[in-house]
């Protein structure tokens, strides 16, 4: 669940939105994100050395609870406050990463809390999901062995005994023991691993955008919903940063095959991911490489080998100066830019295109 969904006052209802849809006396396993914004100000305290900004993100918890008549873990998490407090200003390289979980570890508090006093079902949290990294601070890979074993026999067990088990998404544990963070939309990845190494009938990404856009609606205009994309296609557009998903969030569905489904808590609509594949362009997204470089690209079910589609579009690039392809992947068509302008107005441009082309 985004982090984006995660806002004040509006968590009882998002909880509540998301067991009313997936909920009917099956078991639930809730993956969480940090609040929104929390992450930021976990990352600025430390970069700055400002314990204030500690005591600001975990207030936005405290303030959710009290409103949501949870006095005894707001008292709690003001501990928790103090005890991260002092880690602002020790400087070994594993704290960063201690201090930054926690956004997700306050967000797994309060949702367990929340099913469990405020909507009465039978939940439980576990703060530590099972997942196995090694030691690259910021940016730990997953080592699938150890974490396939973990993920089994704890979830299995408690999966017995409860109807739904929240736990933090964006962490892992290396092997001493020490927290990791898997780096940006982590907790994504983190949902992506567990439902594969359970076997889950069904994964759903919860997102404010309720599914995957045709292009980023603050660029483009009129962005259509795609209601169906393939594994590929999702892998290919988080690597891309069309989709602000973890780049390996589709990695381990491309392997399990999981039915998986990417909507807002509340629309009854979304993009289902599957195993169908459809030779059109469908998703345009811009980002900056570095300074003074951009890349556009087109993510497509094998559009790179489709020879119509590389004539119409090269007509388009033509127009703006652009002598070539970048094609690092059978499913995306990338074109470098070396002005902030034309990349928009490029982006712009074929994004219209690929409307006529989803139809």
């Amino acid at each position: 669940m985004g982090g984006s969904l995660l806002t004040r006052k509006s968590v009882l209802n998002t909880i509540s939105r998301v067991v009313e849809r997936d909920f009917h006396g099956n078991k639930l396993i809730l993956v969480v994100s940090a609040m929104k914004g929390i992450t930021d100000l976990l990352i600025k305290a430390l970069d700055e050395h400002d314990p204030r900004l500690i005591d600001e993100a975990v207030q936005m918890y405290i303030d959710e609870a009290i409103d949501l008549g949870l006095d005894r873990l707001a008292r709690f998490l003001e501990l928790v406050g103090e005890d991260l407090r002092r880690f602002v200003s020790v400087g070994e390289p594993w704290v960063k990463d201690h201090v930054i979980i926690h956004g997700e570890l306050l967000s797994t508090l309060l949702v367990s809390e929340v099913l469990s006093e405020v909507i009465g079902v039978n939940a439980k949290a576990i703060y530590e999901p099972g997942i196995v990294t090694n030691q690259e601070w910021g940016n730990a890979s997953v080592i699938d062995e150890l974490s396939l074993k973990n993920v089994r026999e704890r979830y299995v067990r408690l999966l017995s005994k409860y109807d739904i088990i929240v736990t933090p998404g964006f962490l892992g544990i290396s092997m001493d023991g020490r927290y990791t963070s898997l780096g940006r939309g982590g907790s994504d990845y983190t949902a992506s691993l567990i439902a594969s190494y359970l076997n889950a009938s069904r994964l759903t990404f919860y997102t404010d955008s309720g599914g995957v856009l045709s292009g980023d609606p603050k660029i483009v205009e009129d962005p259509i919903l795609i209601k169906e994309i393939s594994y590929e296609e999702a892998h290919a557009a988080s690597r891309v940063g069309a989709k602000k998903f973890h780049p390996k969030t589709f990695e381990p569905l491309m392997k399990s095959r999981v039915l998986t489904l990417i909507t807002s808590p509340q629309l009854d609509s979304g993009t289902y991911i599957t195993n169908n594949c459809i030779r059109v362009p469908k998703v345009v997204s811009v980002g900056r490489i570095n300074q003074g470089l951009y890349r556009v690209s087109i993510v497509g079910c094998g559009i790179s080998l489709n020879n119509e589609v590389i004539k119409d579009l090269s007509e388009i690039i033509s127009s703006h100066g652009i002598n070539g392809v970048v094609n690092d992947d059978v499913h995306v068509i990338s074109m470098l830019v070396n002005d902030g302008d034309n990349a928009i107005d490029l982006t712009r441009d074929v994004h219209r295109w690929v409307r006529k082309w989803i139809g």
